[in-house]
Parts: C-alpha cells; sequence; structure tokens
C-alpha cells in the first residue's frame, strides 16, 4: 500500500509501505475514503511544527471496513465508519473515565499521524490498522454524507465538547468564537447554533472565514471592540495569537466559560486576576472525542450542524502530494467507497458552496 509521507517544509509524497494485517481478534482494516487535514497537519506540511519528518500523516478520516479479527462484533466489511484521532483500547483506566485521548495502550501521546509513538500509520494511506475495533469505529448511518464527518475524529468533535461544556454550565448563553487557526473556530461557530446559544458572535482578521462564519448564522466581526468585554457567557478560542487570547479572557461574563481549541507548543501568559474576578472556568487539552463522537454524527444525521460549509478544498486522493501543500481553510482528500452506499456522495462532484 502507499502513506502519504511529510518529507519536510511543504513536501508530502506517496511512499510504498507494508500493508497492516490482522494480528489479533480485535484489530480491523480500514480503507479511507474521506481523510480531512485538521488544522495541525497543516502547520505540520508548512514546516511551522518541531515535528521531525519523515512521518506518516493524517488522524482524521471517515473509512469502509475491509477486514475485521475474529472477535469484532460491532461492524462488518463494508460499512462505513469514523475514527477517532488517537487509538484508544476501552478498558484502561482513563478510557474507562471518558479519557480516550490518554490511553494507556499505545502510549499516553501516541496518535495516528504523528510521530508521537503510536507507530500505526496515517490516514492518508491506502488502508489503516485498528486495533481496537470495537471500542473506536463509530458507524456512520447510510443517509450521511461521509464528506461532511471527515474531520468528526477530532477537529469536528473538538468543538463540540469545547462550546458544549461551556452551554451545559450556561444553557442559552451568549457565545464569542476567536478564530484563526483555520476549521476550529467555524465548526464551534457552528456547534453553538447546534446547542442553542441566544447568539454567536464570531471574530476573526480572515474575510473567506468570516463569510463562512456568516454563512452559519454568526455575527461577524474582523476585530475585537470595547463592548465585547464581559459580554459573553461562553468563549472557544481557537487562535494561536496571544494578544488575542488575552482579550478572550476579557470577554468572559461573570460565571463564564472560556475552551481553548488552539494548541500551543509552551506556556503563555493567562490574566489569572481577571479570570478570578469573574468567577470563571476554563478547559483545554487533548480532545478525547470518541466517546463523543456519535452525537456528532447525530447532529450531522439531523441537519443540526453543516460542516460541509467549512470545507472550501476537495482533493481527489492521487492528487494528494500535489495539492494537499495548498493553504485550505479546510481540505478533504477523497475516493469513492468500493461499496455503495445510498445517497453517498463520495467521488462525484463536489457540491454547492465546496471549492473541488
Amino acid at each position: 500500500m502507499r502513506e502519504l509521507i511529510y518529507e519536510g517544509q511543504g513536501r508530502v509524497a506517496w511512499h510504498e509501505s507494508a500493508d497492516p494485517a490482522i494480528q489479533g481478534p480485535r484489530h480491523a482494516i480500514v480503507r479511507p475514503i474521506a481523510s480531512s487535514a485538521c488544522d495541525l497537519d497543516q502547520r505540520i506540511i508548512a514546516g511551522a511544527t518541531a515535528f521531525e519528518p519523515p512521518f506518516a500523516l493524517g488522524h482524521e478520516c471517515v473509512a469502509e471496513v475491509v477486514e475485521i479479527g475474529e472477535g469484532v462484533t460491532t461492524v462488518q466489511p463494508g460499512d462505513v465508519v469514523v475514527l477517532p484521532w488517537k487509538p484508544a483500547c476501552g478498558e484502561c483506566r482513563y478510557c474507562l473515565r471518558g479519557l480516550t485521548a490518554s490511553c494507556e495502550a499505545y502510549g499516553f501521546m501516541g496518535a495516528y499521524g504523528l510521530p508521537l509513538g503510536a507507530n500505526l500509520g496515517g490516514f492518508f494511506s491506502d488502508l489503516v490498522l485498528v486495533p481496537f475495533a470495537d471500542a473506536m469505529l463509530v458507524p456512520v448511518p447510510p443517509d450521511v454524507d461521509p464528506l461532511a464527518l471527515a474531520a468528526a475524529g477530532d477537529n469536528l468533535t473538538d468543538a463540540f465538547m469545547g462550546v458544549g461544556k461551556g452551554l451545559a454550565k450556561n444553557p442559552g448563553g451568549r457565545v464569542l468564537v476567536v478564530g484563526g487557526t483555520g476549521s476550529l473556530g467555524l465548526y464551534a461557530a457552528d456547534m453553538a447554533q447546534a446547542l442553542g446559544a441566544s447568539q454567536v458572535v464570531y471574530i476573526d482578521d480572515m474575510r473567506e472565514r468570516r463569510a463562512i462564519a456568516a454563512s452559519l448564522g454568526a455575527s461577524v466581526h474582523e476585530d475585537f471592540h470595547d463592548e465585547f468585554i464581559m459580554g459573553f457567557d461562553v468563549v472557544a478560542a481557537a487562535t494561536r495569537d496571544p494578544a488575542k487570547y488575552r482579550q478572550a479572557f476579557l470577554a468572559l461574563a461573570p460565571g463564564g466559560h472560556l475552551a481553548s481549541l488552539a494548541i500551543y507548543f509552551g506556556d503563555q501568559p493567562v490574566p489569572l486576576w481577571e479570570m478570578y474576578k469573574r468567577d470563571v472556568s476554563f478547559s483545554t487539552g487533548k480532545p478525547s472525542t470518541r466517546p463523543h463522537i456519535p452525537d456528532v454524527v447525530e447532529l450531522c444525521r439531523c441537519g443540526k450542524i453543516h460542516p460541509e460549509k467549512v470545507t472550501t478544498h476537495l482533493i481527489a486522493w492521487e492528487d494528494a502530494p500535489e495539492q494537499l501543500p495548498v493553504p485550505a481553510i479546510k481540505a478533504i482528500v477523497h475516493r469513492a467507497p468500493i461499496h455503495a452506499r445510498r445517497n453517498d456522495t463520495i467521488g462525484k462532484p463536489a457540491t454547492s458552496g465546496v471549492r473541488p
């Protein structure tokens, strides 16, 4: 098979690799049909992280099951499934608490598509080994477009979790999303609408992202305004700009919640005094997406979220090495499934609002 390998700044290429093999009763092998570049992937390809090449890329995808071990009971060959970005056994002390991103089976930081110890390859690969099929794989209903759920293993569900924590504490609250990382802020704005926010305000200095946020129903602004101070019950910070990060904290109303969605490789100043005055809460961390993916699938099935509006580039599988390095808000590499399903659009022309 082939794996898409990150070779260095701006360079990715297909490399031949041995086919994965079923080696245990809980294993499955899947064939990705819609693999998306998460916000971190784009930084990796651009050479903006400390991850040393070469390694296989990709940790967001929808795939079809091609082979299962004798102990697998929840999926069959031909099923279309979402994969979480982190291998998770479903049995260790962290998985049992819902903290699947900290599963111990493949190392505390082990993940697909990153050189962090899991050594299971990436989702821009012809085939992928799933070590714990029943614990990891989430079926996609036949009436849901796999393209819409390509990011459900990471970014899309991460946004659901962050905004959901804040709105659980402040039902019907006002939500501010500080964009800037790519797709995460836009997914957060969409999720806020779906989860019952009374108002969603989106800030971003990129015109194209503001236009998408507006299409999702958010009130958009290019920059922070003084009247935003102490004006929001929930703030989702999808920015790596320290100045905007501080503004996100200042926007919290008393009792508010800030969900930090961006990854910071190092310490950042936090306005603890301003947080203290407001009696607020804060969340960040590796997203344990697996327990929440079914909720996101259902929101998509019911038409309450619109992740397809965030997708700006659809890339044919064979064209990934040339087109994936092109900057995009959200890019999905796709190919037709082996087994046809009702309402599938994989392999068909791009739908309205999506640029091929």
